[in-house]
């Protein structure tokens, strides 16, 4: 290892008995939003980033305390010889800023910073390796991309002939709105894709590029030259330095859980535990990583449950409030107990474990001018019979044991403000009475299907799923 990379490590490694003052003046110093705690032979045994400490402080330990009281112990890391770009690919989905890098004895040989990758991504030839991983031939299926495209977490994919001349953009929109048209996954995605996309011309500098993302609405920006053949491909997130989506949360956990008794007799079914976290935490984590800051809880059900651990929501990062039901008011009625949004928000039934991506949902939502967008997931239903098909007594068709396949309510919504002033106050009224009384009205309603991970945890087989999906990484 040579002299350089001894002298960072020595910047961002703290000894675990260190006090949290300590670490918290070698953080200052080091400038890379996370320290690793290793032992003398940099045996990695956590990491601590800002945020742990602070949210440490909240919890109870002061200044001169251990900093291994504030550690996370189960940080994500990857093995040395890591990709830059597969590094960055996963810090990507993840949503973390520093990744350890350990060797096969689980001693730390670095700590990549995403904002080092993104800078090293404008090197040639680690550009035209990122090119090549989000560029696709438009014969390529559909269900090829939505592989890709949750490979490499860019939101769009750039459709290009062998000699990289662009012709579309995939987008996550346009797959979700194939979907809603029973478009057959083993379709080319050049068939739906985005032709005559907006581009610009290369080169082009990061905030020009900004402006005009900013300017047109749009999140990806692929940059071309002469011959129309893509030299980059920009990303507004990467450019701009708020991601903070433009809406707040409501989080619907007033429920029983009677089919989940007797594990809900003392605990409220979203506090249940699935993996190391409660369902609802896990919730409010997303919503946190999508830059939601705004949590408002809908209680009813042992609510001293759910008060107790979020309290104001500062240690979790978010700022959360509360309404107590005094009796059910269904999945909308709760709402009004809220005062009225003045921005767009979303609303969950605190039951629903999921991966879906609130700020593609957000993006969705504005791109329809819709006031309230569906969360919507294909079910299939196999039919273990030969189905016949008859006119009069004339039989016309016969499917052998046929699937059906129907779109089913998520439990996910986003709502325009105007919308809550249709649910009226202080009565029972369900997001399915909202729907209805928005379609008689002649209001846009958009479905916006879920292709990500999703399960309503409402019996003992789905919670038994969940902490099997947790325990395989599908969570």
């Amino acid at each position: 290892m040579d002299a350089a990379k001894n002298q960072y490590l020595s910047e961002v490694i703290v000894a675990p008995e260190a006090t949290i003052a300590e670490a918290l003046a070698q953080l200052d110093k080091a400038g890379t939003g996370a320290l690793a705690v290793c032992l003398p032979d940099n045996s990695l045994i956590g990491m601590i980033c800002d945020g742990d400490i602070r949210r440490g402080l909240l919890a109870g330990p002061d200044l001169h305390g251990s900093c291994c009281q504030i550690v996370n112990r189960e940080p994500f890391f990857v093995r040395q010889g890591v990709a830059p770009l597969d590094a960055l690919k996963q810090m990507r989905q993840k949503q973390i800023d520093q990744l350890p890098v350990l060797d096969d004895d689980g001693r730390l040989v670095d700590l990549l910073l995403r904002k080092n990758l993104i800078a090293e991504a404008q090197e040639s030839e680690i550009k035209r390796w990122w090119l090549d991983r989000l560029i696709i031939q438009p014969e390529t299926s559909i269900q090829t991309a939505i592989q890709q495209l949750d490979d490499v977490g860019t939101g769009a994919l750039a459709v290009c002939r062998e000699d990289r001349t662009l012709e579309a953009l995939l987008t996550d929109g346009d797959i979700r709105r194939a979907v809603l048209r029973s478009i057959s996954l083993d379709a080319p995605c050049g068939q739906i894709a985005t032709r005559d996309p907006m581009t610009v011309d290369h080169p082009i500098s990061d905030q020009d590029a900004l402006k005009i993302m900013m300017d047109a609405d749009i999140n990806q920006l692929p940059v071309v030259d002469e011959r129309n053949e893509l030299r980059d491909f920009l990303l507004r997130r990467e450019l701009a330095h708020d991601s903070a989506l433009d809406m707040s949360a409501v989080i619907m956990a007033g429920g029983f859980g009677k089919r989940l008794m007797p594990l809900t007799e003392q605990v409220p079914k979203p506090m249940l535990p699935v993996g190391d976290k409660p369902l609802l935490e896990r919730t409010v984590d997303r919503l946190k990583k999508a830059g939601v800051s705004n949590v408002h809880m809908t209680t009813h059900y042992l609510p001293e449950h759910i008060t107790g651990h979020f309290g104001d929501g500062e240690k979790f990062g978010v700022q959360v409030d509360y309404s107590q039901e005094d009796h059910p008011m269904g999945t909308a009625g709760g709402l009004r107990l809220f005062p009225r949004p003045e921005k767009p928000f979303v609303v969950l039934n605190g039951d629903i474990l999921t991966g879906v991506s609130f700020e593609e949902m957000y993006k969705f939502h504005q791109a329809n001018k819709a006031l309230m967008t569906v969360g919507v997931r294909k079910y299939e239903i196999k039919v273990p019979y030969g189905v016949v098909k008859c006119e009069d007594v004339q039989i016309t068709e016969l499917q052998e044991k046929p699937a059906m396949d129907f779109f089913i309510n998520a439990g996910i919504y986003l709502l325009a403000p105007e919308a809550y002033d249709r649910i009226p106050e202080g009565e029972r009224f369900d997001m399915t009475d909202l729907i209805e009384k928005l379609l008689q009205e002649g209001e846009k309603v958009v479905s916006f299907p879920i292709l990500e991970y999703w399960l309503d945890i409402g019996q003992h087989d789905d919670y038994k799923k969940a902490q099997e999906d947790c325990r395989s990484g599908k969570i």
